[in-house]
């Protein structure tokens, strides 16, 4: 049995590539795990299409339309990322335990091994066009969270979204933030002529001339409150005296009210 040509032999037979291009790319693959197919492509020595036919010739496998391949068992099975990091597309099963994958390169052996760990299915490879794998991949294989955040496809779109969700982040602190602050202390308002805080039915205002007045209704007091003192020591002394018409809380936030705005 004649021995099974090499695909640099082949790219030479076929007259696509001349035996310097060859060499210069098999001394860019030593030390790595990409294959020489994809190296030439990316050097521009050859086309996507013309490795596929060559591979189709060294494999003595057919070029497939991965759209008429794919089956709704296979949706799913990848996510986004993968496929387009191996460049590949679930296709279909066979039984329980065989998964057909169209492939840009079947002889593949890392994106083979990466797909069986993570499906824990035996790979059957199919040869199909870079091309036509990309556009089914964007026809059949949905976008998910998992798309977005992982590290090997930080992609513009994953950018943009890990963006997104700083902001939201940022902006539900905020918001989050706010509501505990005005829950506790309630609204403050500045104005030219004084500072208003308003919290627990109670309101304290400070004008310039440092007269303090309190309005509102004490959680324990028959009436309202509608008095004016001429100093917030003075209101102070008030507060202390009418603690217990005063809810705990009402009373902690009016003299924290008082202490601030001295």
């Amino acid at each position: 049995m004649a021995e099974k040509k090499r695909l640099g032999e082949l790219l030479l037979d076929a007259g696509l590539v001349a035996q310097e291009v060859v060499d210069r790319a098999l001394k860019m693959q030593v030390g790595g795990t990409r294959r020489l197919g994809r190296i030439l492509v990316n050097m521009g020595a050859i086309t996507s299409d013309q490795l596929t036919e060559v591979l189709s010739q060294q494999l003595q496998l057919p070029v497939i339309d991965p759209d008429q391949g794919f089956t709704d068992a296979a949706r799913g099975v990848l996510p986004r990322y993968l496929c387009k990091k191996f460049e590949v597309l679930p296709l279909g099963f066979e039984g329980d335990h065989i998964l057909n994958l169209a492939m840009t390169d079947p002889s593949d052996n890392e994106a083979i091994a990466s797909v069986e760990r993570y499906t824990g299915k035996a790979v059957q490879p199919c040869l199909a066009r870079l091309t036509d794998i990309h556009q089914a991949i964007h026809r059949h294989v949905r976008l998910t969270l998992r798309d977005f955040f992982n590290p090997q496809s930080y992609t513009p779109y994953a950018k943009l979204a890990s963006s997104l969700a700083l902001v939201l982040i940022v902006v539900v602190a905020g918001f989050t933030y706010r509501f505990y602050m005005e829950s506790k202390y309630g609204t403050v308002t500045r104005t030219a002529e004084a500072i208003i805080y308003k919290n627990l039915d109670l309101m304290v205002g400070i004008d310039r001339s440092g007269k303090a007045t309190l309005l509102g209704r004490g959680a324990h007091a028959d009436g309202y409150y509608s008095i004016t003192f001429d100093s917030t020591a003075s209101l102070a002394k008030f507060i202390d005296n009418k603690k217990n018409d005063l809810s705990s809380a009402q009373y902690e936030w009016a003299r924290w009210a008082i202490t601030t705005a001295r």
